[in-house]
């Protein structure tokens, strides 16, 4: 005998069970906790290698594209990306939501060790960090005025834009970040 057939025969029990499947279901949905930005922790892996005036097409050919192959047989990888400029490379790779960060750091640190020899022998020794995409800042501003205005940089930054910052909601807005903000370095280093 399947449900349907007790249902037949038994027109209250059929609309007991109807009913108390809304019930629970009515009940589990207001229990159910939903938020509106929930804190999703991305597993991104970065490799930094150094290689003191190496130029960015060796970092390229010689250091990114071995640590790349390296690292492209570990599973649930998304998605690859490298920078060379003089001196450094970093390859940042990008796992699968349901892959477990620390699972893939050490994946990632194995197969690094046995590309190790395929790497320049005086490179410094790559660097893997796990990383958070969310504890980058999401806006940067620079000002830029000719040599010998900084003071009026540092003012205007200071006396304008930071203010305007308190009328900015959550928590990047607001008095504590302001310092931060207005931080002001040499003519030749901006």
């Amino acid at each position: 005998m399947n449900l349907s057939d007790l249902s037949i025969r038994n027109p209250v029990f059929a609309w007991m069970l109807m009913v108390s499947l809304m019930v629970f279901g009515w009940i589990g949905f207001h229990r159910m906790g939903v938020s509106q930005l929930p804190d999703v922790d991305f597993p991104v892996v970065n490799v930094t290698a150094n290689w003191e005036n190496a130029a960015p097409d060796v970092m390229e050919t010689q250091v990114a594209a071995t640590l790349e192959d390296a690292v492209a047989s570990v599973e649930g990888i998304r998605t690859i990306t490298s920078t060379s400029r003089l001196g450094a490379t970093t390859v940042s790779i990008e796992f699968d939501l349901k892959r477990g960060i620390d699972s893939a750091v050490q994946d990632v640190q194995s197969h690094i060790s046995q590309a190790s020899k395929d790497l320049p022998k005086d490179m410094d020794p790559p660097i893997i960090q796990k990383v958070n995409p969310e504890d980058q800042p999401i806006m940067w501003l620079a000002l830029s005025a000719t040599p010998g205005s900084n003071v009026t940089l540092s003012e205007i930054c200071r006396y304008i834009i930071a203010p305007a910052r308190r009328f900015i909601d959550g928590p990047g807005g607001g008095q504590r970040h302001s310092r931060r903000l207005c931080r002001s370095e040499p003519a030749g280093l901006a």
